[in-house]
This record gives C-alpha cells, sequence and structure tokens, in this order.
C-alpha cells in the first residue's frame, strides 16, 4: 500500500465520518500528506549520515472550525506519515516527528499554509544490536545512524578495533541498511565484509572491526 493510500485509510478507520467536516472544501488529506512531504524535501540537510528532514511542521488552514478530538487524531496520523515517509526514503529526523494543524476561521477552505524545521528531541528505537558475547544492547534510534567508536556516534560502540566513524546503519524504501565508511578494519555481515550498502534483516551478525553484534527490533 502507497503511503498516500496509507493515510487515507487511518483517517478513515480513526476518525470515521467526523473527519469528512474537516477535509470539506479544503485539501483533501492525501494532498494534505504530500504537501507535508514535499515541504520536508524542500527543506532537506546534510548530516555526517547523509539527508535528513525537518520533524516539526505546523499546518494552517482556513476555514470554521472543527472539534477538537478531530484535529488530535489528523495531527497524530499526519505525524506517523512523516515518520513513515521518512523511513522510506531514507531522511534522518533528529527528534520525534509532530504536527500542529490550527484552524483559521478568517481564512478560505482553500487556503493552506504549512511551516516546518528541526526540532531535536528523543526518538524511539527502530532496532537494537545485541552483543553477541553478551551485554547490554545498543539500541538505534535515528535514521541514518554512525556507528563508531566516537563519543558523538549515534551508536556508541567502544572497542579499539572500532574506528572514529564506522560505519552506518538506516531505513529506506521498506528496508533496513548498512554500509562501512571508511572503517580501519572492516564491517562484516554475516562473516562476509562488505564493500557497498547492504541490505539487513533480524538476526544477521554484523561485525564492526572484531565486535560482533545480532541487528533485533526493538524491544
Amino acid at each position: 500500500m502507497g503511503l498516500a493510500r496509507g493515510l487515507e485509510r487511518r483517517l478513515e478507520r480513526l476518525v470515521d465520518g467526523l473527519a469528512s467536516r474537516l477535509f470539506r472544501g479544503r485539501v483533501h488529506p492525501v494532498e494534505l500528506g504530500s504537501r507535508l512531504v514535499r515541504e520536508a524535501d524542500l527543506a532537506l540537510f546534510e548530516t555526517p549520515g547523509g539527508p535528513g528532514a525537518p520533524n516539526a511542521f505546523r499546518i494552517t488552514l482556513g476555514g470554521e472550525a472543527v472539534e477538537t478530538d478531530v484535529l488530535t487524531a489528523v495531527r497524530s496520523e499526519l505525524a506517523q506519515f512523516v515518520e513513515d515517509a521518512a523511513a522510506d526514503r531514507g531522511w534522518r529526523l533528529e527528534g520525534t516527528a509532530w504536527v500542529d494543524v490550527e484552524i483559521a476561521p478568517e481564512g478560505r477552505p482553500s487556503d493552506v499554509e504549512i511551516e516546518c524545521w528541526v526540532e531535536p528531541g528523543p526518538r524511539q528505537p527502530w532496532a537494537r544490536l545485541e552483543p553477541a558475547a553478551g551485554g547490554a544492547p545498543l539500541p538505534i534510534t535515528v535514521n541514518r545512524a554512525v556507528v563508531g567508536r566516537s563519543g558523538g556516534s549515534d551508536v556508541h560502540v567502544s572497542s579499539d578495533d572500532t574506528s572514529r566513524i564506522h560505519a552506518l546503519i538506516w531505513q529506506e524504501s521498506g528496508s533496513a541498511w548498512i554500509a562501512d565508511l571508511g572503517s580501519s578494519n572492516g564491517t562484516f555481515l554475516n562473516g562476509e565484509r562488505i564493500l557497498e550498502a547492504a541490505p539487513i534483516v533480524d538476526g544477521d551478525r554484523i561485525s564492526f572491526g572484531g565486535v560482533e553484534y545480532v541487528i533485533r527490533p526493538p524491544e
């Protein structure tokens, strides 16, 4: 199911017939989601691991006011749409996505204004690395997570065999991926040294130099 159709279906299930009042005479929810992604795309910026995108949005719609519970539901679904789009396109978000929807009664129903910016904050893990030798797992929270010995790495591996900036793990196009970032001792997937980006799945063994982990879903 496409991202846009998925958004439409979730809105239909979540708010039932109430959403029709919010979008009556206004932009269709699918088009609104597309505009959010377009604004994010125009505001992309570079991070050490690749493209980053805004995670905070404010949408102002013209027309008559609607029930608070409808706005709350739509805000939640649009925020999830941003998260889904970022994972599908391989974008990094510096904090949890959130979308505010405001109504400007003096405006026309066709009026739409969108602001976006970066608001750093905590994120929930989307995967974890379990040490093969035992110990606490390392959560992977941001997309395009840099793995390395550097204290500034998104996933910190404290081993002399691991380079300061060693590898990159990310989600894109419905899959998870790993790539080496020019490390001294190499990145290995199930015992084989990787020379280019490779897909990874639950249970794969990943070694950063001589330190091995197993990729797992979040707990």
